[in-house]
């Protein structure tokens, strides 16, 4: 008679509610690390690359500095021939930026062609000279498209996907608001054992113990950042929520040079154009856009005694027409809560508020969300891979 064993399955520990509860923050919170794992983690150091676009550009492209005394506002027709020159090849001369002291003066062309992966207006990049004011030597030319910090940006606003890219990272940001939320709750020690919890614990591991103490030490900037990243995803939608009603303001188009059929014009005229300018306001030129057919006038910005001046001097001669506008260090001011509010999302979102502590919090914060997705994954997967090797031995 063959015995029959019956096996019972030993019954579950019992749960507080409390317990419970954490558990289920602790199981969303580690699905969706191991579901966003990957964008998670590039969203992260495509944010920290931004803290500091200025001065990653200048770290990457040291071959475009000019000698600190420099001054591109003195630029003559040397310049522009030049640039013309190393710029025959794409087309027309659309644009020149002049630049503070001790910065070279970049000469852009019209569109040429469309940007990788289709990624802003048919036909929208240019291609840029850099010029040395004072030797007139052309330095650099690249694309304006296609540049390591390009790829940052579109990278972390789109994941290079154009139409739905923006509101795949929207919902990425509602879904890193929920896991740092969870994180929080689960990791939070309270603040009377706020500085014990980010002790050592031996019985963690390496992995964990630094998952936990950068998780706890950042995890509020991470879901400000998450926040602010979804509110510029989806700006519509949240304007309605702080003013129901009101329509978000649409952003400018990105860059620059006139809209329209550039007219031709010889180097000489470029620096006519600007000498007129010049002589109609009294302010430094900052800019210049080419003449174009539909218009008829050069287009030449000005910065003032707190203000900022357009010029419009005409191809054919006559009146130079000024018109003037305060000049604003940030966004200027709007009657629109909505706006304002966006406005500050932003800023806060790329770190051009709150000076450099702000700054450092925002690039670590991104450092950290990578490692945080890796780690998170990866400490998870060591622990069932123990569980299964301790229930078979």
């Amino acid at each position: 008679m063959d015995q029959v064993v019956s096996s019972v399955e030993a019954p579950k520990p019992y749960l507080s509610p409390k317990a419970r509860r954490r558990q289920l923050w602790l199981s969303i919170h580690r699905w969706l690390g191991i579901v966003l794992l990957v964008p998670m983690a590039v969203l992260g150091v495509t944010g920290s690359a931004q803290v500091w676009p200025e001065e990653t550009e200048v770290l990457l492209n040291s071959q475009r500095e000019v000698a600190a005394s420099s001054d591109p506002a003195a630029i003559t027709v040397e310049h522009i021939a030049n640039a013309r020159e190393a710029l025959a090849d794409y087309g027309p001369i659309n644009r020149i930026e002049i630049g503070a002291v001790g910065e070279p003066i970049v000469v852009s062309t019209a569109g040429y062609a469309d940007p990788p992966f289709g990624i802003g207006a048919p036909g929208g990049m240019t291609r840029q000279a850099w010029v040395d004011p004072d030797t007139a030597e052309v330095i650099d030319n690249a694309d304006s498209a296609g540049g390591f910090m390009w790829y940052m940006h579109f990278i972390h606003g789109l994941f290079l996907i154009p139409g739905i890219g923006r509101q795949i990272v929207g919902i990425m940001g509602l879904f890193l608001t929920i896991s740092g939320v969870t994180g929080l709750v689960v990791f939070w020690p309270g603040v009377k054992r706020f500085v014990a919890a980010l002790k050592w614990q031996k019985r963690d591991g390496k992995m964990l113990n630094i998952h936990r103490q950068s998780g706890v030490l950042l995890s509020i900037v991470l879901i400000v950042e998450a926040i602010t990243g979804a509110w510029i995803s989806f700006p519509g939608f949240f304007a309605s929520l702080v003013e129901p009603g009101v329509e978000q303001p649409q952003r400018p188009p990105r860059g620059f040079g006139p809209q329209g059929t550039p007219v031709e014009a010889g180097d000489a005229a470029w620096v006519a154009a600007l000498d007129m300018a010049r002589q109609a306001y009294d302010g430094r030129p900052t800019g210049i856009s080419a003449a174009t057919e539909e218009s008829g006038t050069w287009s030449v910005s000005l910065a003032g005694e707190g203000v900022n001046a357009t010029a419009s001097v005409p191809v054919v001669g006559g009146e130079v027409s000024v018109q003037e506008a305060p000049a604003f260090s940030g966004p200027p001011p709007s009657d629109s809560r909505a706006f304002a509010v966006a406005m500050w999302m932003r800023q806060a979102h790329y770190a051009t508020i709150g000076g450099i502590v702000w700054q450092i919090l925002v690039f670590l914060s991104g450092i950290a969300l990578t490692f945080l997705a890796i780690s998170g994954v990866y400490v998870w997967g060591k622990r069932e891979l123990f569980a299964k090797r301790k229930s078979r031995g």
